[in-house]
C-alpha cells in the first residue's frame, strides 16, 4: 500500500508508476479517512509514502498524518520523495516520524523532478531542457527503486541529502513551516477569468470562488486556513493570474500530467 501526496503532479506519478510495477494500492493522503478507517496490509505487503520535500524535510502535514494513521500488519515500510535538488535530512525526520509510530523505515529513496517552488527569490521552475533531463532520469531511477522493492532491500538511504544538510532542515525548515506556509499572500489579479480551476485543483478543498463586492457576475478566489502551499492552484490557472505576494511575479508555470 503507498499513501502518496503531491501538488503539482511529480509525486503522483511516482506513486503511481511504484504502484502499477509492483501492484501496490494507492490511497491519496487527503482523501484518506484517518478518524474513520483502519487500513490493514496482507501478508508480506510493504507500506510505502510518497511526498514532495518540503523546505528540506517531511511536509508537516504528511508528519501530521503518519501520526495518525491506523494500519495493521505493518512490516516493511519505506519513502520515496521528489525534490528539484536535495532533500536535506527527511529521511531522519521520516525515520524519526514512523519510528514514533513503533515502526522502521527499511529504505528510502529521493527522485529530482522539474523544480516547483516559486514563493522565495532565486526559485524558479527549471528550463524545458532541463524538465525533459529530469524526467528521463526519473524513469530511470523509477526502475531502480522497483527492482530493490521487489527484492525487499533494507538499509538504504538513497536520498540526495546535499551540502549543509543539517542546518537546512533544522535551522531553515523551521521558519519556513512558520512562516511561508501561509495562504495570506495569495491574490487573484485582474486577468482572473473567474473559471474556478484553482477551486476545482485544490487538494484540501481549500479555495472557494467568491462574487467581486459590486460586480456578483464576476467571482475570484478566495483562500481558506487549511493551505498547504502545495501551489497546484497557481501552477494550474490557465491565465497565470494567481500570486503568492510579489515573490512570484515573472515565474513561470509547470504541471506534471506524465508521459511526457
Amino acid at each position: 500500500m503507498i499513501f502518496y501526496f503531491s501538488g503539482v503532479g511529480n509525486s503522483r506519478w511516482v506513486a503511481e508508476q511504484l504502484a502499477r510495477q509492483l501492484g501496490e494500492r494507492l490511497v491519496f493522503i487527503p482523501e484518506a479517512r484517518v478518524s474513520e478507517t483502519t487500513y490493514e496490509l496482507s501478508e508480506d505487503e510493504r507500506l510505502g509514502f510518497v511526498f514532495p520535500t518540503y523546505a528540506w524535510g517531511v511536509p508537516s502535514f504528511v508528519e501530521v498524518f503518519i501520526r495518525h494513521l491506523q494500519v495493521k500488519n505493518v512490516g516493511y515500510v519505506y519513502m520515496v520523495t521528489t525534490c528539484g535538488d536535495d532533500t536535506g535530512q527527511t529521511y531522519e525526520i521520516f525515520c524519526h516520524a514512523v519510528g514514533q509510530r513503533g515502526w522502521r523505515c527499511a529504505a528510502a529513496w529521493a527522485v529530482q523532478m522539474p523544480e516547483s517552488y516559486i514563493c522565495l527569490p532565486g526559485f524558479d521552475v527549471d528550463s524545458s531542457e532541463k524538465e525533459r533531463r529530469k524526467h528521463d532520469q526519473a524513469r530511470e531511477r523509477i526502475t531502480y527503486i522497483v527492482a530493490a522493492l521487489q527484492a525487499r532491500a533494507t538499509g538504504i538511504a538513497d536520498t540526495l541529502p546535499g551540502r549543509l544538510a543539517w542546518v537546512k532542515s533544522h535551522l531553515v525548515r523551521p521558519f519556513f513551516n512558520r512562516f511561508l506556509i501561509s495562504p495570506r499572500p495569495f491574490k487573484a489579479t485582474d486577468a482572473c477569468i473567474g473559471c474556478g480551476r484553482c477551486e476545482q485543483v485544490c487538494p484540501y478543498h481549500n479555495i472557494k470562488m467568491s462574487s467581486v463586492q459590486g460586480q456578483a457576475s464576476q467571482k475570484r478566489p478566495e483562500w481558506g486556513s487549511d493551505c498547504v502551499l502545495c501551489l497546484r492552484c497557481y501552477h494550474s490557472c490557465p491565465e497565470h493570474a494567481l500570486h503568492w505576494g510579489k515573490m512570484t511575479k515573472n515565474k513561470g508555470q509547470y504541471l506534471y500530467h506524465g508521459g511526457q
